[in-house]
């Protein structure tokens, strides 16, 4: 098993795409550290991942925009792990809105969750890779963080600022041995979105725009983040991973209507 006697901490858990990276980790043998901000959704996470890997795994709620609350939480892992090998910064939120319509109250709160949260996280797990000789950080970004999208100021603020982080800290923390990474998901069918795959005009917006059609699966995310915490991803620091179906390839340029239709505030995802 690739992950056997690691030790893999995973945000946004409870969500599709946070789900699907605990059972690949827990698959691959990792005893897996379920985080999120709804300890009922870190539940259903561990439930699930229990009968994947004979390690031990466990399941806390904490709320990745505090940084006390993140302390806490790393310190929680402290007293069951005696090491922190991965971290997969999956914990995320969006707005669907123009700067007219958006507060800064609800800015400040996407900012929050998807840039400092990542912070947060990467540093209290830097500072056990670095005791236990290095260890994988793995962001989940978005195509938004290569390209603009519209009706998101928020999102694709913090979907950029997260990719730089990536970047930044992919060489601050290559001299401890740790490797960081991001994976930029374009469209990808969870039950969030799920109910959009019934609309014509979505469905002919995705082919329009994505040079694959039907949207991915959050099995398809989960496969790029297993391979960069892997021994085969060894030499691998810095990249920012699209798995969209050559979405950002095609910087989103279109004429359709389907296209147009799909880039609304009602349909982005």
């Amino acid at each position: 098993m690739q992950f056997a006697n690691k030790v893999a901490v995973v945000t946004g858990a409870g969500g599709g795409l946070g789900m699907a990276i605990c059972e690949k980790l827990a698959r691959g043998g990792a005893a897996v550290v379920a985080l999120d901000y709804s300890q009922a959704m870190a539940d259903e996470a561990l439930n699930k991942i229990r009968a994947l890997t004979p390690q031990n795994c466990l399941a806390l709620q904490f709320d990745v925009a505090s940084h006390h609350s993140v302390a806490n939480t790393f310190q929680s892992i402290d007293q069951q792990f005696s090491q922190v090998d991965i971290l997969v910064n999956c914990a995320g939120v969006r707005e669907v809105k123009t700067i007219y319509d958006l507060p800064p109250e609800e800015w400040l709160r996407v900012i929050d969750i998807n840039l400092n949260g990542p912070y947060f996280c990467s540093r209290e797990a830097a500072l056990r890779m670095r005791q236990s000789g290095g260890g994988s950080i793995v962001n989940i970004a978005s195509v938004a963080g290569i390209m603009g999208l519209t009706h998101r100021p928020a999102y694709n603020s913090s979907k950029h600022g997260l990719i730089g982080l990536t970047r930044n800290l992919a060489m601050d923390l290559a001299q401890d041995g740790i490797r960081v990474n991001a994976v930029a998901p374009g469209i990808i069918r969870t039950p969030l979105t799920d109910a959009y795959y019934s609309d014509p005009q979505f469905i002919q917006g995705l082919n329009e725009l994505v040079p694959m059609g039907a949207g991915g699966s959050p099995e398809d995310i989960a496969d790029a983040v297993g391979f960069l915490c892997s021994s085969d991803a060894k030499f691998v620091n810095g990249i920012v991973l699209p798995v969209d179906g050559g979405w950002a390839s095609s910087k989103g340029y279109t004429t359709g209507k389907g296209a147009a239709q799909f880039t609304s505030a009602k349909n982005q995802t």
